[in-house]
Order: C-alpha cells, then sequence, then structure tokens
C-alpha cells in the first residue's frame, strides 16, 4: 500500500513540476473513467472499455489477494465465532483501504462531473462503476466465479443504456443490484475435493536437472503464487506499449519518434522490476526448509532474474520491432533492447534494498539509467 500512494504522489510531483495546475492534475487522474463519458464511442466501444475497468481492477485486488484477506492468520480467525457475513464486511473495511488510490481517481471523477455540469445519469454510471469493481474484487477474494456474469451483465446494461433515456433508470437498477450483492450473506461454497496423494507419482529428477527445476520454481511462483501480480504487471506493460505506438502513429511514424519508443522500454522494465520482490518473499518463507541444504547463498538470484527477464521480453522485443519499423538502425534498436534487458536486471537491487523507498529508488534508478541510454543512442 505504501509503495503505491509513492507511485500516486510521484506522479503528481512529475505533472506539478510540468507546470501542470491543480485542475490539470485532477483531470489527468480521472481520464480513465472520464473516457466512458465521452460521447463520441458507441455502444460496443463502451461496454468493453468497462469491461476492462472491471479486470483491471479484479487484477488490482488480485496482486494483494493474501494480504486483503487476512492472510495466515485466518487460518486461526477461522475458527472464531464469527458469521460469514461478519468475515465479508471485515474483507470489505480492508479492500476499500486496499482500494484508496483507485477511489482517488473515483473521487476526482465524480468532482470533475459535478463541477462541469453533467447529467444525474452521468455521476450515477461512476458510481456503478466503483459499486461493480467490489463486486468483481470481492468475487476474487472469495474465489467466486459465479459472480462474474452478473457483474458482466450489469457493464452491458450500464454500457448499452448510455445517452438513452433508459440510462438514469438502468444507472440505478444496476448500483442497486451491486450494492445488494456487497451486502448480503455470502452463500456457503462447497469443499474441494483433495486428491489422492498416490494418484500421480513425482518422477525422479533426471541427472544435471537441478538447474531447470530452480528455473522451474522461480517461474512457478510467477504463474501460480503470483498469478495476479503477473497479469497486473503484463496488462501496465501492454498498457504503456500501446500508448507508445498510439503516440507514433500520431507522429505518423516519424523516426524521430525513437525516444518514444526508450522511454516506453524502461517504464515497462521499471513495472515488471515489481517481480522481484514477490519472488524474494517466496524464497525467504522456504528458507527454512531450503537452508538446511547444501546449497550455495542466494542460489535462486539468477533464475528469478531469467524468470521475470521471459516475462518482459515480449513486450520489450514488440517495441523495438516498432522502432525498427520507424527508421531506426538494427545496431541502435537491439542497443535500446539490450539496455532495457540489463535496467530490468539492475533494478533488482533497488526493489529489495528497502520496503518503505521502493518505488522512488528505482524511479530515480529507472530515470538515470534512461538518460544514459538516451546520451548513447541519440
Amino acid at each position: 500500500m505504501l509503495r503505491r500512494w509513492q507511485a500516486i504522489l510521484l506522479a503528481t510531483g512529475v505533472l506539478a513540476s510540468a507546470n501542470a495546475s491543480a485542475f490539470g492534475n485532477l483531470d489527468t487522474y480521472a481520464r480513465p473513467l472520464l473516457t466512458l463519458l465521452a460521447p463520441g464511442h458507441g455502444a460496443i466501444w463502451r461496454t468493453g472499455y468497462l469491461l476492462a475497468l472491471l479486470l483491471l481492477a479484479a487484477a488490482w485486488v488480485a496482486m494483494q489477494r493474501d494480504q486483503v484477506a487476512g492472510g495466515p492468520f485466518m487460518a486461526f480467525a477461522g475458527s472464531l465465532p464469527f458469521t460469514p457475513r461478519q468475515r465479508r464486511r471485515a474483507d470489505l473495511a480492508v479492500l476499500l483501504l486496499a482500494d484508496s488510490p483507485l477511489l482517488v481517481v473515483t473521487a476526482c471523477a465524480l468532482g470533475l462531473t459535478a463541477g462541469r455540469g453533467a447529467p444525474a445519469a452521468h455521476a450515477v454510471l461512476l458510481a456503478d462503476v466503483a459499486l461493480l469493481a467490489l463486486v468483481a474484487q470481492q468475487a476474487v477474494l472469495e474465489r467466486r466465479a459465479g459472480a462474474w456474469p452478473g457483474v458482466a451483465a450489469g457493464a452491458v446494461l450500464a454500457g448499452a443504456a448510455f445517452g438513452t433515456r433508459l440510462d438514469l433508470a438502468a444507472n440505478l437498477l444496476v448500483g442497486a443490484a451491486a450494492a445488494c450483492a456487497l451486502v448480503m450473506q455470502p452463500r456457503p461454497r462447497a469443499q474441494r475435493r483433495v486428491p489422492s496423494p498416490h494418484a500421480r507419482r513425482a518422477s525422479p529428477p533426471a541427472p544435471g536437472g537441478r538447474r531447470g527445476a530452480a528455473l522451474q520454481m522461480s517461474l512457478a511462483v510467477l504463474l501460480r503464487e503470483r498469478r495476479g501480480e503477473l497479469l497486473a504487471t503484463c496488462l501496465t506493460a501492454a498498457a504503456i506499449a500501446a500508448a507508445a505506438v498510439g503516440l507514433v502513429e500520431l507522429f505518423e511514424r516519424d523516426a524521430r519518434s525513437f525516444p518514444t519508443m526508450l522511454l516506453a522500454e524502461g517504464a515497462i522494465a521499471l513495472a515488471f522490476s515489481g517481480l522481484f520482490r514477490g519472488l524474494h518473499l517466496a524464497h525467504r518463507a522456504s528458507m527454512g526448509y531450503l537452508g538446511a541444504l547444501p546449497l550455495p547463498a542466494a542460489w535462486w538470484r539468477p533464475y528469478d532474474l531469467a524468470a521475470v527477464l521471459a516475462a518482459a521480453l515480449p513486450f520489450l522485443a514488440a517495441l523495438t520491432a516498432c522502432a525498427w519499423a520507424i527508421g531506426a538502425t538494427p545496431a541502435h534498436a537491439l542497443a535500446a533492447l539490450a539496455s532495457n534487458a540489463a535496467l530490468l536486471c539492475a533494478l533488482r537491487t533497488p526493489q529489495l534494498i528497502s520496503d518503505r523507498h521502493a518505488v522512488v529508488l528505482t524511479t530515480i534508478a529507472a530515470g538515470c539509467w534512461t538518460a544514459g541510454t538516451f546520451a548513447c543512442l541519440l
């Protein structure tokens, strides 16, 4: 939570240093939601965009599901005489605290909408987005796949009714249904069937396969334990790459837009560097067992680097290909790719050296590295 608020304050400082007014800062923060109210888009686009916002909200809570759900403490709290409704209220309170950076965006959008004299249906639609996002996040916390059809139906109804005579009534109906879904008592879930320990026998490790097993451990942590965080990082990288390509198209694929590609690659490396913390925490939690084995100190470090680099490489390679297509020389494009791959590996240290100031340290390191890349390639 502290690192996410650091990112917001850092972005505010960057906007303030660019001589942006307070109103301009609010408009920048609220732009993801205000785009939903633009009159030039059709119902299909608006519904798809609304579903994308809900998926981003679900990915946001999936990154921190263990922290919001209570972690190992809930194994003890589950034996206490609390009703499911009381547990859900506690989860909702913690969820609102975890969503506080996202609620800033919603508050800015509501304030700007009211200040500009927009219709009441617009404000109700923004409130519906927040309520539907909470329902989707609650479904992620409780692992209830049955809630997703209802969330999708609410998004479709709100998106299709926008701009019609029934928009206010449809938005009120969606908001009331989402509020009821948040406060109603959850139904008990069926217990999962535990597979028999003899159903699948592990094959003995192949000779010389220790390195492959170590890399598989790092990949398993990302794909299973940190799946939500990996998905959110990939969505962030995709948004950065799409924005960079959009700017290049806006500049009519001018070769002078190569610095935009460099900035986008640096931002993607910065986004993926946050995965190192989850990998490090997983390895540190396993030291009670692995520490007794005859393994060298920090044996997992190169495999963590390889796993995170493999996740980021498709996005970096896509931007490299785009830079090549707009006229950059192959040597410059490949040098930019190598520089930002090395940047991703170098950001592991500032990510782990401090718990409180990781965002600030990694941003400063990435900025200095990118400035050096600019000096060498431009």
